[in-house]
């Protein structure tokens, strides 16, 4: 009995280790992109705690991150979209392109500053 709960037992841990190694499990953690876009969401709050140093810290790190893509043409998707909450069909308005144009500027500009802000996740995720 003991040995067939052996054989169960590694073939189980086996095909997960596989699974997890294609692509096809997700653990529980937060990517990198999402991680980015939830501190982007509260970067205007972040702004305002001048008395907490980590998140003046973080606050810090998030400035250059952003002035690094600042000349960037669809700079200003980000600051609508994260900072002011305008849906990508108004920054489409703005901007006189389609949505897709937006949600791929968008996404372009986050893969930029994603290493820059969460480099030991972005080194995970190419790895497992």
């Amino acid at each position: 009995m003991d040995d067939i709960k052996t054989i169960i037992n590694d073939t189980v841990n086996s095909t997960v280790l596989k699974m997890k190694m294609a692509g096809l499990l997700k653990d529980n953690r937060k990517t990198a992109m999402e991680k980015l876009e939830e501190l982007l969401r509260n970067y205007p709050i972040f702004k305002e705690i001048t008395d907490q140093e980590y998140t003046v810290k973080l606050v810090g790190k998030v400035n250059k991150a952003l002035e690094k893509i600042s000349d960037d043409p669809y700079y200003d998707v980000i600051k609508l979209f994260y900072f002011e909450n305008k849906s990508r069909e108004f920054i489409a308005l703005e901007y006189g392109c389609t949505e897709t144009t937006i949600s791929r500027n968008k996404t372009r500009l986050l893969n930029e500053i994603k290493p820059m802000l969460f480099s030991d996740d972005v080194i995970y995720e190419l790895f497992l």
